[in-house]
Parts: structure tokens; sequence; C-alpha cells
């Protein structure tokens, strides 16, 4: 009797747990990514995020089983992408495409969500130059023609910008530099604010070159001072911030493949391995270079660093420059 009550204990236990494992096997077996990818982009189309997301993302599905697929959520100067992204499941299936300006955005309005916490670090993939351009009805020439031109009309002047963002901060810094009154006009992303700069209604626009470059090689707009030690070899004509006597305006913009905090190591190495392959890849290297962008390829560990340094680094501009935002 106590045989036939232990066999009986014991079956009673194990054949659940059997059932379990060969239910749950193939589950815990399969290989990442089970689903489409969504890669968040936190602007709009045609922003330096979404060049990138979209090249690493096309080269990346030619490879795997499952897609990668662009979904942009701009708002709050990329903060509503960014904030979807930290809370969605950590399993690789959500990741983002940051930059410098969620960065910037932690020191100078409210977020919900915190950069070196909230997130793993996958890839920096590239780093894309700022520049300053103007209308291609502007009367100005060079910054100092655009910053004499301010102070004609003290207080009449626009900038386009995303409040918190780092068009923002860079008008601000222009404000500080040139002595000069100019307002910010707020638009959800870059490309929004497109129809108003080509039709002069805002004479002032900070972007990112890959956003500049294709309306200034169609004479739409004028670019008067690029980011870099060097000049762009996609505008060679245009003077680096320095050589325009504005050296704080000298600032580029770091981009962050990023997935939620939790995600196990193994996922993130999955996409790294890919993600390093697609910007590797001979077409990719020469779509980014078109667009201006400085291609990159770090490990995770790599990319954590750099992420650690830039926001370090921003704390104390932001402190330093006494800049105060609203």
């Amino acid at each position: 009797m106590k045989k036939t009550w232990i066999t009986r204990f014991a079956l009673s236990v194990l054949l659940p747990t059997a059932a379990f494992g060969f239910a749950a096997g193939p589950a815990l077996g399969q290989v990442f990514p089970t689903k489409p990818i969504a890669f968040i982009v936190p602007y709009g189309p045609g922003t330096g995020n979404d060049v990138i997301a979209r090249l690493i993302s096309n080269k990346v599905t030619e490879n795997w089983a499952q897609p990668i697929v662009v979904d942009n959520r701009p708002g709050a100067a990329g903060a509503i992408g960014t904030d979807l992204t930290a809370k969605a499941a950590p399993d690789g299936h959500t990741i983002l495409i940051a930059s410098t300006s969620q960065i910037l955005n932690q020191f100078i309005s409210k977020v919900n969500y915190d950069i070196l916490k909230d997130f793993a670090p996958v890839i920096v993939p590239g780093t894309l130059p700022y520049v300053l351009a103007v209308p291609n009805a502007s009367p100005a020439k060079s910054i100092k023609e655009l910053v004499a031109f301010a102070k004609s009309m003290p207080g009449k002047v626009n900038y386009a910008g995303t409040f918190g963002s780092l068009p923002h901060f860079l008008g601000e810094m222009l404000k500080t530099a040139g002595g000069i009154d100019i307002t910010l006009i707020n638009y959800k992303s870059t490309p929004d604010a497109v129809p108003d700069v080509l039709a002069n209604r805002v004479e002032i626009w900070f972007t990112t070159m890959a956003s500049a470059v294709p309306l200034a090689k169609a004479g739409r707009v004028k670019v008067l001072g690029v980011a870099g030690k060097q000049r762009a070899a996609v505008l060679p004509d245009v003077p680096t911030m320095a050589e325009a006597g504005f050296p704080t305006l000298d600032v580029s913009a770091s981009f962050y493949v990023l997935a939620p905090a939790a995600t196990p190591s193994t996922v993130v190495a999955a996409l790294n391995r890919e993600m390093a392959k697609a910007l590797a890849s001979p077409d990719v290297k020469e779509k980014l270079a078109a667009a201006g962008v400085a291609e990159k390829s770090t490990t995770p560990e790599e990319a954590s660093a750099m992420l650690k340094t830039e926001v370090a680094g921003w704390a104390k501009v932001v402190k330093e420059s006494g800049v105060k935002m609203e």
C-alpha cells in the first residue's frame, strides 16, 4: 500500500510537470525574433533618427525571418516615443532609436524616463552634425550676417525647433553667443517646420545634415554653418561653426539604438550582431554618407559607455551655459 501511494503521488506531480515541459519547450527554444520588431522613431519621417532607422531596418529585414517595422511616434521632443519604449515588454520586439535630444530633454523638461536606468543600449549606429540653415530668400549669407539681421529686428526673427530638443537649445545658444533676441516656433519635429522655412515664415532652422542636405542641394535653403572639426564632404563650400565664428554651436547628434532595460543580454547581442552587419554593408554605408551621417558600429558595452559619457557631458554643458528653459 505504501509503495502504491508513493507511486500515485509521484505520478500526480511528475505528469503535469512533464506535460508543462512539452508545452513550454518549443516556446523556450524559439529563436529571437519570434514576431515583427517595432523600431520606434520618436520623431516624424525625414528626421535623422528616421533615416538611420529605415536604412538599418530594411537591411536587417533582408536577413531575418521577422521584419523590423519603423514606427514613428513624434511629440514632446521625442519623449512620447521614448517613454513608450521604456514601458514596452523587455523581449527585444520593441526598440528605439534615440538621439542627443532625448538626453538633453532630461535636463530641460519633465520626462517620464531615465535614459540610463530605463534602457539597455544595443548599438551606436552613427553621429550626425547639426547645421544652421536659413530660407533661400534670406538676405544672410553667413551666420554673422544673420546675427546682424536679427539685431536689426529684435524679437521679430523666429527659429524653428521642438521645445526641449537640441535645436531649441542651439537657438538659445545662438541668442547668447550673438547677443540677439529671437523667438522659438515650436514644432512636433524637424520636417513639420519645412513648409514655414521654405516660405520664409521662419528665418532660422537648426536641423541635422540629413534633413538639410536635400533641400540645400535643390537650392531651397542656404546652410550657413555645419558642426564638426572639418567641412562636410556633402557641403564642401559651407564653413564649420568654428570657421563661421560661432564655435559654441559646434554640436553633433549621436544616435543610440535602445531596448527596454530588462531585455536579456542574448537578445541585445542578437540585435547588435544583425545591425552591425547592416551597417557594414556597402549600400548602407553609401546611403548614410550621402545623408551626412558618420557611420559607427559599436558593441553594446561601448554604446553604454558612450551614453553615460554623453549624459554627463550634457548635464555639465546645460549647467554652465546659463541657458534657462521655461
